[in-house]
């Protein structure tokens, strides 16, 4: 045995010795002072440790303890009552919001989802027929005539409480965007709100929606839709 494994072993426990270490002490006058002053720190701090215990110090720990826990638990609850006002506050501010999105215009709701999915508005290539038909099928919508040309973007989204399939026609003077919300069925008119207008028609059990910042194809792809949806191509009476 070397002087750094005794040391090492030394100070695990000073206190125990194997024949081993017995035997390199002996021999070595360095390990054996170390071993001396290891054996007088323990001393040492054994004598620092052997303190009186004053009387009712067990108790008194105990009292305190009970009266730091109570307060303690005061200050819980009412930190707990505090979030679950809050909760309340957050959970009716929430709900009022919602159900102003919920029962605010069709017009604005739709105008309001342009602003969600940015990204439609910038492709100009034309989707596959079957890509645009699958978006139909997906809200259980038959399709009885062709499809409008020009189809560069469709999704089934919602738009507030109401399922929909939202679609892009490029158009030379700006994009058109066309929403179908399939069991929606409202009266037929045309609405504006800043810069952007909407034609909401009723069509085939639910409602065709146009909303572009230039109205002037909204005859044309209303009767459009009108032979996809319904088989005929013609605009609604007394729309003109």
């Amino acid at each position: 045995m070397n002087c750094l494994e005794y040391r090492r072993l030394l100070g695990s426990d000073p206190r125990r010795e194997s024949a081993e270490m017995q035997a390199h002490r002996r021999g070595c006058n360095g390990c054996s002072s170390h071993h001396a002053q290891a054996l007088g720190f323990e001393l040492a701090l054994k004598r620092a440790l052997n303190v009186a215990v004053p009387d009712g110090l067990a108790e008194r720990i105990l009292l305190v303890q009970t009266t730091a826990e109570r307060g303690s638990n005061g200050r819980r609850r009412r930190q707990l009552r505090w979030l679950a006002v809050a909760a309340v506050l957050v959970a009716v501010v929430g709900l009022s919001v919602f159900q102003l999105r919920v029962f605010e215009p069709l017009p604005q709701q739709l105008i309001a989802h342009l602003g969600h999915e940015p990204e439609s508005l910038l492709t100009h290539t034309a989707l596959p027929a079957q890509e645009v038909e699958q978006r139909f099928a997906q809200r259980g919508v038959p399709l009885i005539g062709p499809l409008p040309e020009g189809i560069s973007y469709a999704q089934p989204c919602p738009v507030g409480m109401l399922a929909s399939v939202h679609m892009v026609m490029p158009e030379p003077e700006g994009p058109v965007t066309v929403f179908y919300l399939p069991g929606h069925e409202t009266e037929r008119g045309n609405f504006a709100s800043g810069t952007m207008h909407v034609r909401a028609v009723p069509m085939a059990k639910g409602t065709l929606a146009l909303v572009a910042a230039d109205t002037r194809h909204f005859d044309a792809l209303e009767a459009r839709w009108r032979l996809t949806l319904e088989g005929r191509g013609d605009i609604a009476a007394g729309a003109l």
